[in-house]
């Protein structure tokens, strides 16, 4: 026999208000209602999902979704009715995986991932999640990359996020996933702090799923033991690389905020994460017939170009970037694309 849900009591007693914040959504007050970003759809920047405390529902004026706290987390993950009154309650189970010897940890350039299981795969999934949620929230994250040149339509579209440093744990409680496999995929200490606290974090997609994550610190490092850029354990893989899959030229750029620059511009690219490109890197990137490297225009990017050009052959092209150190630094210039394509042509004329 079926047991009845008694929906009014578990309305009032998880007020919907905390249910909506639990998922990185910051609510703020608006006469009788709460106001915040819709997560259901491309949120241009106005705060279009409104919260009714009085009434227990909510609303977004812009996709017409709406409804009670059950169906805002049957939207959210996917689930059915009963499965959403659980996970509200905390009493949902996560169904048993069998454990098997994990797999060594290797990072393939082109379409493989690391051999992680569901747990982990959910984790990462769900920090991409929060991660984005709080950066759309968060003014001084979003001042800081939007000073950087970068447009909400690429921050959405390559699910950019902020580590705040105080929510992670305690949203994988409530989807009800273990810290344990946060954890082995470094996403939390063995202390239970965030990995990426601080951060702002770009997420590498693969098959539609987060892989593997990269933050970049908002403050200053002065200190040597405090790098402004951190990245989840592992081998580096070629950031992006699924946005070249059906392309017939790449263009290839050292950080993080380049390849972000240069896929708002519409150009398929993929970063180093550094200036070393390994023997997988040379060989995936081989398959194009022409590699346009964008690399910093500073003594290690430039003996990085010439140590590509060496190894990739006429296929890969040098571009001099004018009068700035990197492609991110174009992003704030007025016409930025359209130089860095004088650039390539100045090169092209060169090697003709």
């Amino acid at each position: 026999m079926t047991t009845r849900i008694d929906t009014r009591s578990l309305k009032e007693a998880y007020p919907i208000e905390d249910i909506v914040g639990r998922y990185g959504i910051e609510l703020r007050p608006s006469g009788r209602s709460l106001i915040g970003r819709c997560p259901f759809h491309v949120d241009r920047g106005r705060p279009n999902l409104a919260v009714y405390p009085a009434s227990r529902t909510w609303y977004c004026f812009r996709c017409g979704c709406g409804g009670d706290a059950i169906s805002f987390v049957q939207r959210m993950e996917g689930l059915g009715f009963r499965d959403a009154v659980a996970r509200i309650q905390g009493t949902v189970e996560r169904p048993e995986v069998p454990r098997v010897r994990p797999a060594p940890r290797r990072w393939m350039t082109g379409r493989h991932s690391p051999a992680w299981g569901p747990d982990e795969r959910a984790c990462l999934a769900a920090a991409v999640e929060i991660y984005h949620n709080r950066l759309l929230s968060d003014d001084r994250a979003l001042a800081y990359v939007e000073a950087r040149g970068l447009d909400l339509p690429t921050l959405e579209r390559h699910r950019v996020g902020y580590a705040s440093g105080d929510e992670l744990a305690g949203y994988l409680r409530w989807r009800g996933l273990p810290l344990q496999a946060a954890a082995r995929v470094g996403l939390v200490r063995r202390d239970g702090r965030e990995f990426l606290a601080g951060r702002v974090v770009v997420p590498e997609i693969r098959a539609g799923q987060p892989v593997w994550l990269i933050g970049r610190s908002l403050d200053s490092t002065p200190y040597p033991d405090v790098p402004k850029y951190l990245g989840l354990p592992g081998r580096k893989p070629l950031l992006g690389w699924e946005s070249t899959t059906s392309a017939e030229s790449v263009w290839l750029t050292e950080g993080v905020f380049d390849w972000l620059t240069l896929r708002r511009w519409g150009l398929p690219a993929v970063a180093l994460v550094g200036t070393h490109a390994g023997a997988a890197a040379v060989r995936a990137l081989s398959r194009f017939p022409r590699i346009y490297l964008a690399l910093d225009s500073d003594a290690a990017g430039q003996a990085a170009a010439a140590d590509l050009v060496s190894a990739l052959g006429p296929r890969a092209m040098v571009v001099q970037l004018p009068g700035v150190k990197d492609v991110a630094d174009l992003a704030t210039l007025p016409n930025g694309d359209a130089t860095l394509l004088h650039a390539v042509g100045r090169a092209q004329l060169a090697a003709a």
